[in-house]
């Protein structure tokens, strides 16, 4: 190697970027991004073998309003993949430091706005669904359970953020094995283990979220 390909700052030159590369980045990131719908689609299919059709429509309702509710937060994983990069890039240890702080505490605000402000959220949301008494009895149980983990929900998108934009890819999509993997378990649990319904669903998604923040911090 000679003097001109040592970069300025005195770092050995990264690895050249490849189709191989990129697909160790991009598809954990695409199981990243689908891990929020995937918690409603599990819910929805465990709950479903209770038989009644009310609990599957109050979890769908359910889950397609914590979709959209912290999707509103999506920036906390975009934004944090974002600025993490280019502190790594610069290799500016206290700015990736900094960056994952921030997110965390943008995540921990919010996500304790969101439990004080759940009965607004809810009258608002349930009240434009429109959805049958029966089912929005049942979505009404499924989110006052489920918004208590909203801290852990959104300090996982900012932990998501900062593995991908360190370019850790695989302790990120092993991050989406545990929050799932431990949904799967607890709703099987909870509902064909112990005979609960809508309260089983929520718990084991609530318990699923804070291991897999735990996780992340770990």
């Amino acid at each position: 190697m000679s003097p001109t390909d040592i970069p300025a700052h005195g770092r050995a030159p990264r690895a050249p970027v490849t189709h191989r590369t990129v697909l160790a980045i991009a598809l954990p990131v695409v199981a990243s991004n689908v891990s929020t719908p995937l918690i409603g689609v599990v819910d929805t299919a465990v709950v479903g073998q209770l038989g009644d059709a009310y609990y599957i429509g109050a979890i769908a309702v359910g889950a397609m309003l914590f979709n959209i509710l912290y999707w509103t937060f999506g920036f906390l994983r975009m934004g944090t993949t974002g600025l993490t990069a280019q502190a790594d890039g610069a290799d500016d240890t206290a700015e990736l430091r900094a960056v994952l702080g921030r997110a965390l505490t943008i995540a921990g605000v919010a996500g304790v706005v969101l439990i004080v402000l759940q009965a607004a959220i809810g009258a608002v949301a349930f009240g434009l669904l429109g959805a049958s008494p029966e089912v929005e009895t049942h979505a009404r149980v499924y989110f006052a359970i489920r918004i208590w983990s909203a801290p852990a929900a959104l300090a996982n998108y900012a932990i998501l953020g900062w593995f991908i934009g360190l370019g850790r890819t695989p302790v990120a999509f092993a991050l989406q094995i545990v929050l799932n993997g431990v949904n799967i378990a607890l709703d099987a649990l909870f509902v064909l283990g112990l005979g609960m319904d809508v309260e089983g669903v929520a718990l084991g998604t609530v318990i699923a979220e804070i291991v897999a923040a735990v996780a992340g911090f770990a």
